[in-house]
């Protein structure tokens, strides 16, 4: 085999030889069980943008899924210098390797750095949630976004769990 070669298995995972190696993510879907999906992805305080951007382009919503829940789960307390929130939401792929913003706080909207504490479970509840997403244009799939306001966090980590319906 060659010192890089790739072979996709036949649950679509990539397996890798020799020396090359995979990409990290930080996230993906998980739990196909027919129409019941869900993605959860790691949001990492110290990385969160002051512009919302999305958190892994790969990891994404598709287009025309109606979005049934999307819950957070501080796994390490949000700590910022000054009064910071966190925005969750929804990029579009321009297709073009640029991304413009659906909603930015789609799916959960300033959300205190106070409520961000260790083992936290905050239901989110933002225009996205319960409704169906759609690119509109394209019909690519749509990156989940976050962004923070007013300052930025300095240490933190959650899962964003979000369940949605094809």
């Amino acid at each position: 085999m060659a010192a890089s070669e790739i072979h996709v298995n036949a649950d679509g995972l990539e397996v890798r030889y020799g020396s090359e190696k995979s990409t990290a993510r930080k996230g993906g879907e998980t739990n196909h069980a027919g129409d019941e999906n869900e993605v959860r992805i790691t949001i990492t305080g110290t990385e969160v943008p002051s512009t919302d951007a999305p958190v892994d382009k790969k990891v994404t919503l598709p287009s025309g899924c109606y979005i049934e829940e999307a819950v957070l789960v501080v796994t390490s307390a949000f700590t910022s210098g000054g009064a910071a929130t966190l925005d969750i939401g929804l990029m579009l792929d321009d297709n073009d390797g640029t991304y413009s913003t659906k909603d930015d706080d789609g799916i959960d909207a300033a959300i205190a750095v106070g409520s961000l504490s260790a083992d936290a479970r905050i239901v989110c509840n933002g225009a996205l949630v319960n409704t169906t997403v759609t690119d509109g244009v394209n019909g690519l799939p749509l990156p989940i976004s976050v962004g923070y306001g007013t300052a930025a966090f300095t240490a933190g980590s959650a899962e964003l769990v979000i369940r949605y319906k094809l």
